[in-house]
C-alpha cells in the first residue's frame, strides 16, 4: 500500500505537471500524505559583494516562490499536502528523504519532458539510489487509472521479489500487464515465453490480467520502445540495482527513447544488493 508521496518540485512547468499526476494519483490511490519539497541551492555570485542578499533573505524569498507556487495548484479535494523548503543539493535531500516515503514522483526534467536533459544529474541520480520507487513522469502526462502496463524482462525483473513488490503495486489499479521480454541481437532467449514468469507466483496464474510478449529488436531498449509506440501503455516499469543502471541505459541514442516517449510515465523499482 502507498501511504505516504515524496514530490520534489522546482517551480517549472514539469515539477508543476509532476505535482498534478502525484496528487491525482495520490487520490485515486488514497494515499494518506503528499509531501512537496523544494530544495534551495545558493550559487556563488559575482560581482559586488555589498548587494549580495544574506542567506535568511535568500530563504525569504524562495519560501515566497514555494508559496506562490503551490497556491496556482490546488489539491484535490481528499488530499492531505504538506511543503517543505529545504536547503543543500537537490539530489541528495531528495535521496534523503526517500526512505520515509512509498515513492518519489517527480517531473523527468524541469522544462522539455526529455530524461536526457538532466541525465546525470537530479532525475537520474534519484532514480539510481532512492530508497523507495521513482516514478519519473514527462512534462505532458497526466494521471489516469492504468489499464495497461509494461513490465520489461530481464534477469532482475524476474526475480520473485521484483514481480512480487509490483505485483502488490498493481493491485491498486489491477491494470492489465505486458509482459515484455526481449530477444536481443545476440539471440539470447529463455526458452518458452510462457515458461518465462510461471515460477514467479504461487498460483497458475497472477489475479491480473496479463500477455507475455517475445520481440526481436537489435537491443532491448529498442524493442520496448517500439513496443511502447505500437500498444496503449499508460506506465512502464523497470527493476534495477545496479548503480551503473543509467550509464548502461544510455550508451546510444536508440536506448535513450526508452524512456523519453513522450507520452509514457516510467516507474522505477530497486532491489537492495
Amino acid at each position: 500500500m502507498i501511504k505516504k508521496i515524496l514530490v520534489p518540485v522546482d517551480f517549472s512547468t514539469g515539477s508543476a505537471a509532476a505535482l498534478r499526476y502525484a496528487e491525482n494519483f495520490a487520490a485515486f490511490t488514497q494515499a494518506l500524505e503528499v509531501k512537496v519539497i523544494h530544495v534551495f541551492s545558493p550559487q556563488a555570485t559575482t560581482g559586488d559583494t555589498l548587494v549580495v542578499p544574506s542567506m535568511s533573505e535568500l530563504m525569504e524569498q524562495r519560501d515566497e516562490a514555494f508559496e506562490a507556487f503551490l497556491k496556482d495548484i490546488p489539491a484535490p479535494e481528499g488530499v492531505a499536502r504538506k511543503s517543505e523548503l529545504l536547503l543543500g543539493f537537490a539530489a541528495d535531500k531528495i535521496i534523503q528523504h526517500s526512505e520515509n516515503y512509498d515513492l518519489i514522483i517527480m517531473g523527468a526534467t524541469g522544462d522539455t519532458g526529455l530524461l536526457e536533459e538532466v541525465f546525470g544529474s537530479v532525475s537520474s541520480a534519484v532514480s539510481q539510489n532512492a530508497d523507495c520507487p521513482v516514478l519519473l513522469t514527462p512534462s505532458q502526462a497526466e494521471f489516469k487509472d492504468y489499464n495497461n502496463i509494461l513490465y520489461a524482462s530481464n534477469s532482475i525483473s524476474l526475480s520473485r521479489r521484483a514481480v512480487l513488490e509490483f505485483r502488490d503495486f498493481n493491485a491498486l489499479f489491477n491494470a492489465r500487464v505486458h509482459f515484455v521480454h526481449i530477444n536481443d541481437e545476440e539471440g539470447q532467449q529463455d526458452g518458452k515465453r510462457e515458461s518465462l514468469f510461471a515460477p514467479l507466483f504461487n498460483r497458475p496464474e497472477p489475479e491480473f490480467a496479463f500477455e507475455i510478449q517475445e520481440v526481436t529488436a537489435d537491443s532491448v531498449q529498442e524493442g520496448i520502445v517500439n513496443y511502447l509506440q505500437a500498444k496503449p501503455i499508460e506506465l512502464a516499469v523497470m527493476v534495477t540495482r545496479q548503480r551503473g543502471f543509467w550509464a548502461n541505459l544510455f550508451h546510444s541514442s536508440e536506448t535513450k527513447q526508452m524512456v523519453l516517449h513522450p507520452k509514457t510515465p516510467l516507474l522505477v523499482l530497486h532491489l537492495e544488493e
